[in-house]
């Protein structure tokens, strides 16, 4: 027979290990979900650009090429595009309202995007 004091001492280390493996999971769990949303907005910019540059080819074709290079996050509320060349206001306008409207699209709202 199992003397009862041994028996509870196994109880309390099975629910520290269990608390511990939770605590891990959780932890982890935290760093996914916050990379996950930031790979979502990168997306999203990126989409919304690409469709903005493909937008004024379309509308005025005569315009030189427009590549996007890059998307640079500072957290998830201020991002960075990184395009292939230089764009005047109309062009940059049109481009910032393409990506806002992807990222609307998306669900996000409150994202400071700007041009480089």
């Amino acid at each position: 027979m199992i003397p009862m004091d041994e028996k509870g001492q196994l109880s309390v280390e099975v629910i520290l290990f269990v608390a511990i493996i939770l605590f891990i999971v959780l932890g982890v769990g935290v760093f996914v979900n916050e990379q996950s949303v930031k790979n979502s907005i990168a997306t999203a910019v990126r989409f919304g650009a690409e469709n903005g540059t493909t937008e004024m080819g379309i509308s005025n074709p005569g315009t030189l090429p427009v590549k996007v290079n890059g998307i640079q996050m500072d957290g998830t509320k201020k991002v960075t595009i990184h395009l292939s060349r230089e764009v005047n206001p109309s062009e940059k306008n049109t481009i910032l309202k393409s990506v806002q409207r992807s990222l609307s699209s998306q669900g996000y709202s409150g994202i400071t995007v700007s041009i480089s």
